[in-house]
């Protein structure tokens, strides 16, 4: 079913007149601390049999989530800069519509216009780029921290080193231990056996 068509949406010289030019330090900085979060996601991967044996949750890799900083900067752009509301979710519909209608490009030509708005849309922008340096230097840093080789390896120990944790690998390594004795007195059993059951060799007649 095709989707409804809709007229795209027009930047006006009012919005922009009406539109924050300057989002305050602080709260750029508790925008990129929660955002940063939210576009990371853990990678799939087969961690290893310890692991699914003991249900003992080792830390793992991350990377970061494929479409969700345009998502939460387009959110942020429209809600916190030209004052648009959203009573409802902000998804992927949305973003596709705003960034189909091209607003940054629609900004970029206010800027051949008179020297008020020119300067407000100068400022916008500027500010707009500061936020998302803002985030993208959260997000690496977030990243590097959570994949990290030296903390992932002392978050390990940690987790394993928990009395309920050590008792499950101890229980793992006892059922381990059992496995192999079982197997080594199995095999043990069955060569006593063929021994038994073959017959010696008859000396050549002269």
């Amino acid at each position: 079913m095709a989707k409804e068509h809709k007229e795209p949406f027009v930047i006006t010289e009012e919005i922009i007149a009406n539109a924050t030019s300057y989002l305050p330090l602080a709260d750029k900085r508790a925008m990129v601390a929660v955002v940063a979060k939210n576009c990371l996601e853990a990678v799939d991967i087969t961690l290893d049999e310890i692991a699914q044996a003991t249900a003992i949750p080792l830390p793992q890799l991350h990377k970061e989530k494929c479409g969700a900083k345009q998502l939460y900067l387009m959110y942020q752009f429209l809600t916190e800069y030209l004052h648009i509301d959203f009573p409802n979710d902000f998804g992927d519909d949305e973003y596709d519509y705003y960034a189909g209608s091209h607003i940054f490009n629609q900004l970029e030509r206010f800027k051949s216009k008179d020297t008020e708005i020119k300067n407000k849309v100068f400022d916008i922008l500027y500010d707009f780029k500061e936020l998302k340096k803002m985030l993208d230097t959260e997000i690496f840093n977030l990243k590097e921290s959570l994949n990290d080789g030296v903390e992932r390896i002392s978050s390990s120990i940690s987790l394993l080193s928990t009395p309920e944790n050590v008792k499950a690998l101890n229980d793992l390594l006892q059922k381990t231990i059992g496995e192999v004795e079982g197997k080594q007195k199995e095999l043990a059993e069955k060569r006593a056996a063929t021994k038994k059951t073959t017959p010696k060799a008859t000396e050549k007649k002269g």
